[in-house]
Order: structure tokens, then sequence, then C-alpha cells
């Protein structure tokens, strides 16, 4: 009694109204006149490796003021404050200028001079990762607690609404539900993850989460490629090592003619199967891998243990750029079991308001939500899933985002440092996968009917987001100490002559060409 539900034919959307598994619409008003709206899963794109980018496409703008009211009022400088403990405090009075990276990307793992990784190389029409900030943020000072010394607040996640979004009556942003408000923030199926706090050991392992069309083929490139460290990625396995019974380092083939192969692990850790696979044959406690490659955040706990762990790091792009940038992409990434050439054919509005689109992709991975409805208490877990578990960077600065983690993990040279630095230079100014037809699309301006039907499937990636860029600012506390110029100091050169290597030791790559 007194309630009332309404259903849109496929395409149509009401603003008020959230999307449903099925991709149609569906609004609920209670009796006394409040409104609210669980928006539920779509359908999921996964499995996206290969990153094929526009130089200058999709800047990531981020705008003073957005998401700028809270309970307690706005800041002064419309920036927001999540926590009444500070343990999630926001950007505070922090301002001021970074100007703009640009990432773009240029042929799959193949431009660094000392290896290549043989992913797909870009076609002709592949579309946009590159990014530009008109406004990045200055130096945030963190507050008492804002690294976890003590349990998150009651309440510590408030309710921030996005920039020109209107309130239901009950207070709730269309698009969300309000949650119980008890939520289990153990975070016990991630208990073989190191919290970004513990102290450094050297035998921790380096665990990338890799978001489709964030930029992170330009990190694993750095890593793998530029660093020539051993990776456990999908390449581990071809030239049909996916048959061995012994974990080993391997050097399969497939990258450009004449170049060094790049050393992997023989396990691929970019599935389920996979994962158990390396599991099963002792991956963590073999110590072979520098770096781990994965979409699978808690699948991929299983891979540890409690004296071998893992340390998760991942680039966050803006949600709604990214899925501008999805859209276009599956339309043409043929290698991609999400291809939909389709699409093609499709407006913007039509995808946002279909069931390809994803549903506030990074808050249902990071709480393993993947279908049904979301609320406030999932908000709530990905937070503290980032606060805890991730050292974070941003897409859109990629450069603090890439020395940060060499910072952090202590990644050093240790086999040409001058082609090493050459390498990285050349990937945080191009990138990897570019686009060589230089094809853009334009992006929709804020405000527009395809912005908001996108807005309106993200609601609780965009207040995850800005949570994010405060992050980013606070965790420069835990690289302080480190100098900035790290991988250069005690640098060691084992393809010289005479070679040097470090004191722990270090397994120079074999020279093996494609």
């Amino acid at each position: 009694p007194g309630m009332m539900s309404g259903q849109t034919s496929p395409g149509m959307i009401d603003p008020s109204m959230g999307q449903t598994s099925s991709g149609t619409m569906q609004g609920m008003q209670g009796s006394e006149g409040g409104m609210y709206v669980a928006t539920t899963s779509s359908e999921m794109n996964g499995g996206i490796t290969a990153e094929n980018t526009a130089e200058g496409a999709y800047g990531a703008t981020t705008t003073s003021g957005a998401y700028g009211e809270t309970a307690g009022g706005t800041m002064p400088d419309g920036t927001y404050s999540t926590s009444a403990t500070g343990a999630y405090n926001s950007f505070g009075d922090a301002s001021g200028a970074e100007g703009s990276t640009s990432e773009a990307t240029n042929g799959a793992y193949g431009e660094a001079t000392d290896g290549a990784y043989g992913e797909a190389t870009a076609t002709d029409g592949a579309y946009g990762e590159a990014t530009a900030t008109d406004e990045a943020y200055g130096e945030a000072t963190a507050t008492e607690g804002a690294y976890g010394e003590t349990p998150p607040a009651e309440e510590a996640y408030g309710e921030i609404p996005a920039e020109g979004a209107e309130m239901t009556p009950e207070g709730y942003l269309p698009g969300t539900a309000p949650g119980t408000g008890n939520v289990d923030l153990s975070l016990a199926e991630l208990d073989n993850f190191k919290d970004t706090w513990d102290p450094y050991e050297p035998s921790d392992n380096a665990v990338f989460w890799h978001i489709p069309k964030a930029g992170g083929s330009t990190v694993k490139d750095v890593i793998g490629t530029c660093h020539r460290f051993v990776m456990a990625t999908e390449f581990g396995i071809t030239d049909g090592h996916e048959n061995d019974p012994e974990i080993a380092v391997v050097y399969p083939g497939g990258g450009p003619v004449g170049q060094d192969r790049s050393p992997f692990v023989n396990v691929d850790t970019t599935t389920i199967a996979g994962i158990e696979r390396a599991k099963q044959m002792g991956f963590a406690d073999s110590g072979l891998a520098d770096a781990v490659v994965t979409p699978f955040i808690y699948e991929a706990n299983e891979l540890f243990t409690p004296t071998a762990k893992g340390r998760l790091f991942t680039v966050f792009r803006h949600p709604i750029d990214r899925a501008i940038s999805l859209f276009y992409y599956i339309q043409v990434a043929d290698w991609e079991p999400s291809y939909r050439p389709d699409l093609q054919e499709w407006t913007l509005e039509q995808y946002a308001t279909s069931d390809v689109a994803e549903n506030n992709w990074m808050t249902r991975q990071l709480t393993n939500q993947l279908e049904g409805d979301l609320n406030d208490d999932h908000l709530a877990l990905a937070m503290e899933v980032i606060r805890r578990k991730f050292m974070v960077g941003l897409m859109t600065q990629i450069e603090r985002t890439v020395e940060r983690f060499e910072r952090y993990f202590r990644w050093t040279y240790h086999v040409n440092p001058p082609n090493q630095e050459a390498c990285r230079e050349r990937l945080l100014q191009g990138g990897s996968n570019a686009n060589a037809s230089g094809n853009k699309k334009e992006k929709p301006q804020e405000g527009s009917e395809a912005y908001e039907l996108l807005r309106l499937q993200n609601m609780y990636d965009l207040q995850l987001y800005e949570y994010i860029e405060s992050l980013f600012e606070e965790q420069d506390e835990f690289v302080q100490d480190i100098p900035a110029d790290f991988r250069n100091i005690d640098a060691t050169c084992c393809k010289c002559y005479p070679a040097t290597f470090p004191p722990e030791g270090f397994t120079c790559p074999l020279a093996i060409l494609n």
C-alpha cells in the first residue's frame, strides 16, 4: 500500500530511476513520497588487457567543488571530508595546479629497447587512454588516523552528493540506496595481502590490479619491459608453458623481432583457473615473480600465504572517462572477448542505458558484489579495501604514480640503467598501445544527457574516485623518507662490462632474441 514501481522500455531512462540487471529501469516511491533507487548489476565486461589509446582523448578533468557538500557543509575550496575523525580526510584546503599529464600508448609491450611482452598491437581506430587534468591537487596533510592506526570512525563515509545531482526527499542520491550501517570491515577475505602501512620487506609480492582502460598497460610495461622484472601475467603460459609440471621462469616469444624476450613465471594470474593452478604449483613460496598482474582481487588472495603475502597497487581513472573509453574500445578491439562491433552504430546514450554498460564496476570488484543490488554498505566496504590494502595511483598523474610505486616497492635498475631510464621516460611520455591513427572522440560535456546517464550508472564509483583522489595525496606520507630518484640509487648493470650486481644478488635476464 502506498508503493508503486515503474518500468521503462529499453533505451529509455528516467533520471530518478536506476538500472536493474535486466537492463530495464525501475524506481520505487514510498507512501510518504520518499524515493530511493537500488542500482543493480548490468553485464560486466572483463578480460580487457590491451589498451589502445589516442593522444589527448578523453581528458579526465576534475573540478574544485565537485562532490562538495557533506552533511556538515562545504569545505572552503568546495571539497569534502568523509570522516568525522579524519581517518578519511579529503583535500582539506589543498589547492594548486600540477599542470597536465597525458598518457597515450604506442604498441603493446613492444616499444621498450630491452625486451617485449608480445601483447596484441593496437589497431587503427582504437580509442582514448590519454588524460589531462585542469586542477591537480596540492599537498594535503594527513590528519590523525589517516593511515589506519585506529579503526575507522562511525559515519566515516558520509553522504557525498555528485555535482548537479538532485537529492531524493529521503536524502539519498539517485542510483544509490541506504545500507544497514552494520558493515563487516575486517577484510578477512583479503588477509593474505598486507595493509599499506605494514613495514616493507624485500620478500613482499607486488600485485598490480589491472583496471580496464585506466592506463594499466603503461605501468605493466614500466615494470616488465623497463625494469626488466620477472612478471606473472597471461604471457607466462604461452609457447606451451601451460603444461609445465613445475613452476619456473620462462622466456616465451611473441615480441618484436630483434628484441630480447622478457622473463615470466610459467603461470597465468589473469584467470581464475590460472590462479588456482599457480596456487597448486606453490607460486607464493617460490618467490620467482617480482610483480603479479591480475584483474581478480579476492581470488588472487589465494595465491599467497601468511608467510608470503602480497601488496596491492593499481592506477585509477575517472569512472565516466573510463566508461567512454571502454565504449569506443570494445567497438574495435577484435582481439578481446568483449568485442562488440555492433556498437559502432550505437550512440553513447544508447550504450549508457543498455545492459552492456558497466554499473559501478570498481565498487563491485572491490566488494566482490558482481551481481545484485548495491547500497551504501558496499561503498563503505570498497573505501575500506582501498584505504587498507591499496597503494593508489592516478592516470591523470601517471609520472607521480609510477615514481611512487618505485619508491614504495624499492625498485632499482639492475640491467642497464641508462637504457632502462630511457625506456621509462619514453613510456611515461608516450605510453603503451598508442593509437597511430590519432582518432579522437569528443567527450560529452558534464550536464549533457550522455554524461548524466553514465553518471547514474556510476554513482558509487564517482564517490569512491573522489576518495581515491584524496588518498593519493595522503599516501605520499609512505614514501617521504625515500628519495624520488630511488630507481637510480645503488643501481647496478648486469649487462655492462664488467658486470655489476647488488649485494643481495640479481639474476640477469637472458639474452634471447625474438
